[in-house]
């Protein structure tokens, strides 16, 4: 009977550390990384982890496999989630824009950085407004107005307008680092594919006005 005990426990210890072996490093986030971020060593952690279903590691990034400097998220990564192999593309395929925005430092929140939802107005007297806002200026003009000065009431806006609606930062320089004078603010703005119509007009309204940014939450 001792013996046998002794046998068994030899078999149970011997399962419990084959199972405890039986794990595959794979990467996860060190910390949220937004939609369009490039990926560098100190965003990601290795952890070890065991899959009941072997055919899911398919499904993320094994930590033998680092992603190399030309591709990027497609979607939000948060803190600590494994990085699914379906959300890093090449660069060349992203569906998220990169839009550089130069603000005043007094017109953006001293905590925006990378991961920071924003919303991104412009204020001035001669702004350039979408097609279709155009359009409703227009179709509320005075009846008497000629079409052409409501074309013209319609091409510009004065006061303030959003231009841009919960995009996330993905790049916020340091003052060594940016480009231009090191008292404005540089910031990259992921820009998702629903919002890419809005980028020409958001551009022209910047150059024509002054931009404030923001923040959200």
């Amino acid at each position: 009977m001792g013996l046998l005990i002794v046998a068994v426990s030899v078999v149970v210890g011997a399962r419990v550390l084959a199972s405890a072996d039986d794990t595959v490093a794979v990467w996860a986030a060190r910390e949220d990384l937004p939609a369009g971020s490039a990926l560098a060593p100190d965003d990601l952690v290795a952890v070890e982890v065991r899959f009941r279903d072997g055919d899911r590691l398919g499904e993320y990034v094994a930590a033998s496999d680092p992603p190399g400097p030309d591709v990027r998220l497609d979607r939000d990564v948060g803190a600590g989630e494994l990085l699914p192999s379906g959300a890093v593309v090449p660069a060349d395929e992203s569906d998220v824009l990169h839009l550089p925005v130069t603000v005043e430092p007094g017109l953006v929140p001293p905590g925006v950085g990378v991961g920071s939802v924003v919303d991104l107005w412009v204020a001035g007297s001669d702004l350039p407004v979408s097609d279709e806002a155009a359009s409703d200026e227009g179709a509320v003009s005075d009846a008497g107005a000629s079409d052409e000065a409501a074309s013209d009431e319609g091409a510009t806006r004065s006061g303030a307008v959003l231009l841009l609606e919960g995009v996330r930062v993905v790049e916020a320089p340091g003052a060594s680092t940016q480009v231009g004078s090191v008292a404005d603010r540089q910031l990259v703005l992921a820009v998702p594919d629903e919002q890419r119509d809005a980028v020409r007009t958001a551009v022209a309204a910047m150059a024509a006005g002054t931009v404030t940014v923001a923040q959200r939450g």
